[in-house]
C-alpha cells in the first residue's frame, strides 16, 4: 500500500484537497478517485458506512466527514495525496488547517443546489491561501441538476476565470472542440497559442503548458461535471486534473515544512503530520530539540513506515511532541492565525466523581489536536469550558470522549465568545519587585485594525533597557491571551508598544518581566475606554417570495443588516450580516415560518462592537479587581519588604517616571 518511489530524479508530487458544502457528494467522489487510483478494489459508500477516509466510528454513525484524512496513491506521472476535508460548518477549522498544505483544491458543488454559504467560505479561504482550484459540479444524474446554471453562478459570484473544461476531459485534439474562451485565457500566458488558434494549427502541448501555468497562478479555474454516485464524468475530470497540474519539488533545497494536524494513534502516541515543502527528513533527524522516531505515510487509518521523506510528501512523525498545527519546520514560517474562529463557548459538565485534573488532561489532548477548542479551566470557579462552532460539534465531542477516554460528558448551553479592545491609546505601567526580584515596564496600548489581533513593537532605546530584555518582553506579549476588564474576555486588535523599562543587574530574573508586563497591560486597560466586541455572521437566506417581508422584519429585529433581495422566479435570496448572539438559532425559526421551504446558511464574518454592550457587561458581572490571575496592581519593595500598590496609585511609585 505504501508509495515510496523516492529516487533522486524530480517527480511530480501533488497534494490535492477535496472541499465542498454538506451533501455535495464529496466523500463519494473521494471513493471514486481512490478506486481509480488503484488504492481500493471497489468504491465504498457513505450509506453503507464503508468509505475509506471516513473510518472513524463517529463519522460512520453520522454519515458526515468530521476529520481531515489523507490517502496516497501513485500514477505513472507522479504521486498524489488526496485530503478529504469536513463539509459541515461546525468543523471548518479542521478544513482550513488542511488548506495550508494543499497544492491544488478540488471543489465540489451540487448540481441541484448550486453555491451554498459554505461554498462561499471555501472560495474566500482559497483566495486567502492562494490555492489553485478545479470545480466539479456533482449529481448531474438527477433530473433537477443544471450544469450550465451552476457554471454561470460560479462565474458570476466567484470569478469570470471559471471556465468550462468539458472539452479537455473528452481528450479533444481538434481545436474546434476547444472553446475560444479557454484559448483567450491561455493566450494571456503564451501569445503564440492565439496565433496558432487563428491559423487553425493549435498545438495541444503548447496549450497544455500555458494552461498549467495559468491554473497554478489562479488565472484559470477549470470546471467540469458528472456524478460521483454513478461514476459519470469522473475519468474525464481526473484526466484533466492529472494533465493540467504540476508540482516538482526540490529535494536538494533547505529543509522546510508545515505542521497541519496532530493526532494520537490507538496506543496514545502523538503523531505530528507535516507537509514537506523543501529538503528531506530521515529517521533520527532532529526537529528543533527533538528527534524523529518514525516517519509514517498514512492512507486512511493504515500506514507504512519510511526511512526518509522528501519535499512534496505529507507524512506523520513520531517523537515530535512540541509542535502544533500551523507551526513551521526548518526555514518555513509559522502559519498566520486562522480566518475561521469559533464564536461560541460551552461549559463541560461531568460527574463530580471524576477528578477535575483528569478532565483537564483529556481536553489538553483534544486541544493539541484542535487548538480551536481554547480550553479554559477556571480554578477559582471549578469550571471547564471550550470554544466551539456549533451544536453538532458538541455532540461529536461527547461521543469521541466517551469512545476514546471512557468518560461521559455533556455540555451547557453555548454562549457567544466575546472579545475586548480599546477605543484610544493609553499608557500602562507595571512594576514587580518582591525581595530579590526587579522589573519595570511601561507600554502604550494602541487600537489596532479590526481582525489584526495583538501586535508588538518597541520604541524603547537600548540604553534604557537591554535588547535581550526587550526580546523577552516581546515573547511575553504573545505567550498568553490577555484578558479585558469589561467581561474578562480575550483582548484583541491592540498594539502593545514598549516605551520604557528597568532592570537590576543583580536581582532581575527571567520571570520578572513577565509579571511586570502583565501588570502594565492590565493597568493600561483599567484606565482605557474599553470596547466589547461580538462575532457576526454573514448570512444567505433563501425563501419563497411571499416570505421576504417577514424575513426582512426579522433581520431588523435581530440587529442585522441586509442587501436588497434578489429574485429568481418565485424565490428570493437575501444576504447580510448580523450578530451571532441574535441569529444563531434563526435557521430553526425560519424552517418553522416557511414550513421547511426556506433555508439559511451562515459563515463567520469577524468581530464588531457589541450591539448591547451594557447589557452583556451587567449580565457577566465580571469584577476585574478580583481576578487574581490577572492582577492590575504593582509590587514594590519598601524597607526590605514587598508592598502592593493599586493600579490607580501605582504611577506615583514608578521608577521610570521619576
Amino acid at each position: 500500500m505504501g508509495v515510496q518511489p523516492h529516487q533522486n530524479s524530480p517527480i511530480k508530487r501533488i497534494c490535492a484537497g477535496l472541499l465542498a458544502h454538506v451533501d455535495a457528494g464529496k466523500t463519494t467522489f473521494s471513493e471514486q478517485v481512490l478506486f481509480r487510483g488503484g488504492l481500493l478494489r471497489t468504491p465504498g459508500r457513505v450509506d453503507d458506512g464503508d468509505s475509506f477516509l471516513d473510518f472513524n466510528e463517529i463519522e460512520r454513525e453520522r454519515g458526515i466527514t468530521v476529520f481531515s484524512e489523507q490517502a496516497v496513491f501513485a500514477r505513472e506521472e507522479g504521486i498524489y495525496c488526496l485530503i478529504d476535508t469536513p463539509g459541515h460548518a461546525d468543523f471548518s477549522w479542521e478544513m482550513e488547517r488542511a488548506m495550508e498544505v494543499m497544492d491544488y483544491a478540488i471543489v465540489l458543488v451540487s448540481g441541484t443546489d448550486g453555491i451554498q454559504g459554505h461554498t462561499e467560505t471555501i472560495w474566500k479561504l482559497l483566495d486567502r491561501y492562494e490555492i489553485p482550484a478545479f470545480f466539479f459540479v456533482n449529481k448531474l444524474d438527477r433530473d433537477t441538476a443544471d450544469y450550465e446554471k451552476v457554471l454561470g453562478e460560479l462565474q458570476a459570484r466567484f470569478s469570470e476565470a471559471v471556465c468550462d473544461f468539458t472539452f479537455w476531459g473528452n481528450g479533444a485534439a481538434d481545436q474546434m472542440e476547444v472553446p475560444e474562451r479557454a484559448v483567450m485565457l491561455a493566450a494571456e500566458e503564451d501569445e503564440s497559442v492565439l496565433e496558432e488558434y487563428l491559423n487553425g494549427e493549435l498545438d495541444r502541448g503548447r496549450l497544455t503548458k500555458a494552461l498549467r501555468t495559468m491554473i497554478r497562478q489562479r488565472r484559470i479555474f477549470p470546471c467540469m461535471g458528472g456524478s460521483a454516485a454513478t461514476g459519470m464524468g469522473i475519468d474525464a475530470f481526473l484526466q484533466t486534473f492529472y494533465e493540467l497540474t504540476s508540482g516538482t519539488w526540490r529535494d536538494e533545497s533547505p529543509l522546510s515544512g508545515r505542521v497541519y494536524k496532530i493526532r494520537h494513534d490507538s496506543q496514545g502516541e502523538r503523531l505530528t503530520f507535516v507537509k514537506l515543502t523543501g529538503g528531506r527528513l530521515s529517521v533520527r533527524d532532529a526537529v528543533g530539540e527533538e528527534k524523529i522516531h518514525q516517519i509514517r505515510q498514512y492512507s486512511g487509518n493504515r500506514y507504512v513506515t519510511l526511512q526518509e521523506a522528501v519535499a512534496g510528501d505529507l507524512v506523520a512523525l513520531t517523537g515530535i511532541t512540541s509542535k502544533k498545527p500551523g507551526d513551521g519546520i526548518g526555514e518555513a514560517s509559522d502559519a498566520p492565525e486562522a480566518v475561521i474562529l469559533p464564536t461560541l463557548r460551552a461549559r463541560v459538565l461531568f460527574d463530580s466523581s471524576i477528578p477535575s485534573r483528569q478532565m483537564v488532561q483529556i481536553f489538553s489532548v483534544l486541544e493539541a489536536e484542535n487548538p480551536g477548542l481554547h480550553t479554559l479551566w477556571e480554578e477559582q470557579l471549578g469550571q471547564l469550558s471550550i470554544q466551539i462552532f456549533g451544536k453538532i460539534q458538541l455532540e461529536v465531542l461527547a461521543s469521541e470522549i466517551g469512545s476514546r477516554f471512557g468518560v461521559q460528558v455533556s455540555f451547557g448551553v453555548p454562549e457567544v465568545v466575546y472579545k475586548e479592545t480599546i477605543a484610544g491609546p493609553v499608557m500602562g505601567y507595571g512594576h514587580f519587585e518582591p525581595l530579590r526580584h526587579y522589573a519595570e515596564v511601561a507600554v502604550r496600548l494602541e487600537p489596532g485594525a479590526a481582525g489584526a489581533g495583538i501586535s508588538f513593537r518597541s520604541e524603547c532605546h537600548v540604553d534604557r533597557l537591554a535588547v535581550n530584555y526587550q526580546n523577552l518582553i516581546r515573547t511575553h506579549v504573545f505567550e498568553r491571551a490577555h484578558k479585558g476588564v469589561l467581561t474578562g474576555s480575550d483582548l484583541t486588535d491592540v498594539e502593545v508598544v514598549l516605551v520604557d523599562g528597568r532592570s537590576h543587574i543583580k536581582h532581575t530574573e527571567g520571570g520578572d518581566f513577565r509579571e511586570a508586563l502583565y501588570r502594565a497591560i492590565r493597568q493600561g486597560l483599567m484606565k482605557a475606554e474599553s470596547v466589547l466586541l461580538e462575532p457576526y455572521y454573514h448570512f444567505s437566506i433563501f425563501v419563497p417570495e411571499e416570505y421576504v417581508g417577514r424575513v426582512l422584519t426579522d433581520i431588523g429585529k435581530y440587529h442585522g443588516e441586509f442587501e436588497a433581495p434578489s429574485l429568481s422566479g418565485n424565490a428570493a435570496k437575501i444576504q447580510g450580516q448580523g450578530p451571532v448572539s441574535e441569529m444563531m438559532n434563526y435557521g430553526e425559526e425560519l424552517a418553522v415560518l416557511t414550513r421547511g421551504r426556506g433555508s439559511v446558511s451562515f459563515r463567520f464574518d469577524g468581530y464588531r462592537p457589541c450591539h448591547n454592550q451594557d447589557e452583556v457587561v451587567a449580565r457577566r458581572g465580571y469584577e476585574p479587581d478580583h481576578d487574581l490571575e490577572n492582577p492590575s496592581y504593582s509590587v514594590f519593595c519598601s524597607k526590605g519588604a514587598a508592598i502592593t500598590v493599586n493600579w490607580d496609585q501605582a504611577e506615583g511609585y514608578m521608577h521610570c517616571l521619576r
